[in-house]
């Protein structure tokens, strides 16, 4: 019911034209001396934690655009950066975005990708961090021996004030930062968001999750994704609230994980912010509320969290549990679970303010047909302030909207007549690995090229701790021979992305191909889903021929599992099963 009232006041009068630096310039004129962020430089010890003030955030992004302005650089340069989690990241993220665009880059990329990824983006200066955690070092010694872009070493771990705090905001319609993002043609595509994107951002997730002055939000997500940089650190602090950040690696760091229910009672955190992976291992091990005593809220992050995590997690903590929706190209923002209303497990919550969301029925080429009636299956297109406005140097064919500024998620879902959204798959084939996403068509050109291999298809096989693991169906060449062992062998040496060797080689007699001869992958993540979901079972029942699986797809949920086992092991395996996205339905035989 808040929503559209919040919605009636015009994003504009909310906004005053003001971008994220005069939003944190304003909480440092009303709260200068208030923490701001607080750092713990081994992710663990609450004891040793560094904190910072509203004010010495804006100094410190003052010193470093200081820095920045040396280089001659105008509004349209980039200013790559390649740096873990800090205090200085933050201001280096604000310098870099008065002065030019900042285009964060995934840091454990291998060497070749990030040189990719500099060029793609024109980059003038690459940031790089003064301690370099010994996870990155070969990588950053590889870039630095190149030529290429003069390299700028910033500390960031802590704060440097400046003598002029006066560094510019922008336009709102100026672009401000460059992401990197997944796609299907496996060239990389940046998503450029402008000032406007970011600061309507900040006013949906300060409504969407409530923060204020009081809160404290963990961030231990990358800053070099816009769930890290903004979600958990720039927007919380734009509503006043303090960012509590977990070392250089964030969730990453040794025994940062297990030691992250004592970290949320001795910090005594508001809102936890984390992939499915982190809520996976809170619910096994939750916080004590009664030391935890201002813990309000759970925001699940980056993949889809399986509803019984959900449940388990709310249950076992008396806090909600919310699975926020979006993309980067939607600046993150576009729906959310009530944080203080009733929650539907399984939905990815409501359309925020000033967003829009709809179900599209397309036609084989990927063109709007209409829009679908409620809870009917359709691809989920979004609206608002949010949106970016088109892939960098990309054509107009190679963008991703319908008519009328409708940006094409990629992803299948449906609205209920209630407003909920769910989404019930991706029409990208994008696999979502511990929320990365992964292009299947990396993985299929590596295979193709072995030359006993006649067809490859690539998708993600559900997994109860990353979501989605990549394997491949192979089709051999008549008479060729070539075992699973060999062509995995084949894929390490020829995928540069480590993340993105398949798991799993599947060979089959022949693949299955559309009346246009493209590889059907609906049947082939059909077969994968039974093939996992028999797994589970066999795992508890012991004999896969006590075991019956068929999967279908499913007019609201997109795949259902029936797997029917003999009636003592119901339960078990319904228990455990439970714990992947899919939808599944146990019976005994």
């Amino acid at each position: 019911a808040l929503q559209p009232l919040f919605g009636r006041v015009p994003l504009e009068t909310r906004l005053a034209g003001r971008d994220l630096l005069a939003m944190l310039r304003a909480q440092a004129e009303l709260r200068g001396d208030a923490v701001a962020i607080r750092y713990l430089p081994d992710g663990v010890d609450a004891s040793n934690a560094v904190t910072y003030s509203h004010r010495q955030l804006i100094a410190g992004a003052a010193s470093l655009a200081t820095q920045l302005r040396e280089f001659g650089l105008s509004p349209n340069d980039t200013i790559a950066s390649l740096l873990p989690n800090g205090p200085g990241t933050i201001a280096a993220a604000l310098a870099a975005m008065a002065i030019a665009r900042l285009a964060p880059v995934n840091i454990y990329l291998e060497p070749g990708q990030i040189r990719t990824l500099l060029k793609q983006c024109d980059a003038k200066v690459v940031l790089i961090p003064h301690d370099i955690p010994p996870a990155i070092a070969g990588t950053l010694a590889a870039l630095q021996s190149d030529d290429g872009p003069a390299f700028l070493t910033i500390d960031t771990v802590t704060l440097t004030e400046g003598r002029d705090i006066d560094i510019p905001s922008r336009a709102l319609s100026n672009i401000v930062t460059l992401f990197h993002t997944g796609g299907t043609t496996g060239l990389p595509k940046f998503v450029p968001l402008t000032a406007q994107n970011l600061a309507a951002g900040a006013i949906i997730s300060q409504f969407a999750y409530g923060y204020t002055a009081l809160d404290s939000v963990l961030c231990a997500m990358p800053m070099f994704h816009v769930g890290g940089l903004f979600a958990c650190s720039l927007f919380p602090l734009v509503s006043g609230s303090e960012a509590v950040i977990l070392g250089p690696l964030g969730y990453r760091g040794e025994g940062v994980v297990a030691a992250l229910p004592s970290t949320i009672e001795g910090l005594d955190l508001s809102v936890v912010v984390g992939p499915p992976t982190i809520m996976a291992q809170l619910a096994a091990n939750p916080p004590s509320r009664e030391r935890a005593k201002r813990l309000r809220l759970f925001v699940n992050g980056a993949a889809a969290l399986p509803k019984i995590l959900g449940t388990r997690l709310s249950e076992t903590t008396g806090v909600p549990v919310v699975e926020p929706w979006g993309l980067t190209e939607a600046t993150l923002a576009v729906t959310s679970g009530p944080c203080d209303g009733e929650n539907v497990q399984g939905s990815v919550g409501l359309a925020l303010p000033y967003c829009a969301v709809k179900a599209v029925q397309v036609d084989d080429s990927g063109h709007a047909l209409r829009d679908c009636s409620a809870d009917e299956i359709g691809v989920l297109a979004v609206h608002g302030p949010m949106v970016f406005s088109g892939y960098l140097n990309r054509s107009a064919e190679q963008q991703p909207f319908f008519n009328d500024g409708w940006l094409d998620t990629g992803d299948l879902g449906r609205v209920d007549a209630n407003g909920f959204v769910w989404v019930t798959g991706r029409a990208k084939e994008l696999i979502k690995r511990g929320g990365h996403g992964i292009d299947p068509g990396m993985i299929e050109d590596a295979l193709t090229a072995h030359p006993a291999v006649a067809l490859a298809a690539a998708v993600g096989k559900p997994d109860a701790y990353a979501g989605e693991i990549p394997v491949a169906y192979i089709q051999l060449r008549p008479g060729a021979t070539a075992s699973a062992d060999d062509l995995i062998a084949h894929a390490r040496k020829h995928i540069s992305e480590r993340a993105a060797v398949p798991k799993e080689i599947i060979l089959l007699p022949k693949l299955p191909v559309t009346a246009i001869g493209k590889v059907h992958k609906q049947t082939l993540k059909l077969d994968i889903t039974a093939r996992t979901a028999e797994e589970c079972a066999a795992e508890v029942v012991g004999d896969r021929q006590a075991i019956d699986v068929m999967v279908e797809p499913h007019p609201l949920h997109g795949l259902e599992a029936t797997v029917r086992v003999p009636e003592q092991f119901v339960d078990v395996v319904r228990n455990k099963l439970a714990a992947f996205s899919f939808r599944t339905t146990v019976t005994s035989i």
